[in-house]
């Protein structure tokens, strides 16, 4: 059976796992509840060794540290991990005493994040690991960006002024220029648009975070968006010997969304499968009524997804082990993008394996 991966507005992201490291089995078993109903992956253990197992298998998101153990200090602990472990990377909250003030000014002096204390109260001890896990969140999201500043602009912006000081040279004021020329300034013009659909990626990727990415809705017909991506893709799609074809039900009604949003979806659904697409693969664009839905499926005749990549498909800066069959760049921001744009419509997306080759993606809207 082929391996499905769907987004929808109902689903959650993946759950933040939290390491309690703790004796007193009664509060834990409390606290693992509360934070498992707020939808969080709690895991509990009640010794020191324990604690460096659990982390020596598996990453966490946040620890809870008591500060005093049955085999020994939490203290010790504590500086172990940030040995290995800075704090942004993996935040430390330790559980204290009511009377363990020194201790606690050593733990903050150590490398902890934050404290709470005994008996707790479980609505605080959520708010400070929702707190860490939105400063771990924004560090992880800085360290995305400057890697894409850094690698996917930094060096084709090297490139593009290594080829312009080149023309200048070889063709100075009066020059007629020559066929090879206007082959440099055809990449230069490639470079500039890959650069600039980085930049409206990131620029995309900090509205969504930040909910102020705003869609218009109007009645639009959706079979026009669908030819319209086909046209704009047919050349590309021809430069790589692939096949772009189209299959939609011509019945389809107009649905009330933000066209140009749509298209991005499209345009990166279509873009996706041409590039990553052999030679003499086939992409089908189908689109359908679905009940009150309108369903939209990109299926290609590639390589497919690797089982075990499925669930990265939708995840920003994801990098799949897939490459672009003609060298072409990739932000992997595009899919990750694609979602956030379909639930804000009220729909949803996901992709699928083929039966027998290649992948098909798809999204559904309302009609209503």
């Amino acid at each position: 059976m082929s391996s499905v991966v769907r987004e929808s507005a109902e689903n959650k992201p993946t759950a933040a796992r939290v390491l309690i490291v703790d004796d007193a089995s009664g509060v834990t078993d409390v606290l693992a509840m509360k934070l498992k109903r707020e939808g969080y992956d709690a895991v509990i253990t009640q010794t020191a060794a324990g604690a460096a197992e659990h982390v020596e298998a598996g990453e966490f998101d946040v620890i809870l540290l008591d500060i005093r153990l049955p085999d020994g200090s939490g203290l010790d602990v504590l500086k172990r991990l940030r040995q290995r472990r800075s704090q942004l990377d993996t935040p430390i909250i330790m559980i204290s005493g009511l009377d363990q003030t020194n201790d606690v000014v050593a733990a903050l002096r150590y490398g902890a994040n934050d404290y709470i204390t005994k008996p707790f109260d479980l609505s605080v001890v959520v708010a400070r690991i929702r707190t860490q896990l939105t400063l771990k969140r924004l560090k992880e999201a800085n360290d995305n960006f400057l890697r894409i500043v850094s690698h996917d602009l930094k060096k084709p912006l090297l490139v593009v002024l290594d080829v312009a000081r080149q023309l200048r040279e070889e063709y100075p004021p009066g020059t007629a220029m020559k066929e090879d020329g206007h082959g440099s300034l055809d990449f230069l013009i490639e470079s500039g648009e890959f650069m600039q659909n980085i930049i409206t990626d990131l620029l995309d990727l900090g509205a969504l975070r930040d909910q102020h990415m705003r869609i218009t809705k109007r009645p639009t017909d959706f079979g026009a968006i669908v030819r319209q991506a086909i046209a704009h893709n047919t050349p590309y799609a021809k430069s790589k010997g692939c096949e772009l074809k189209m299959e939609f039900a011509r019945d389809l009604p107009n649905i009330e969304a933000d066209d140009t949003r749509i298209m991005q979806v499209l345009e990166n659904l279509v873009g996706n499968a041409i590039k990553f697409g052999p030679p003499a693969s086939v992409t089908t664009v189908r689109s359908r009524r679905d009940g009150n839905w309108i369903v939209c499926e990109v299926s290609d005749t590639g390589p497919g997804i690797p089982e075990k990549e499925m669930q990265l498909l939708f995840k920003e800066y994801a990098r799949l082990s897939n490459a672009p069959t003609g060298g072409e760049k990739s932000t992997g921001l595009g899919l990750s993008i694609s979602r956030e744009l379909v639930l804000l419509h009220g729909g949803e997306i996901g992709a699928r394996n083929n039966p027998e080759r290649g992948a098909t993606f798809w999204f559904r809207l309302p009609i209503n």
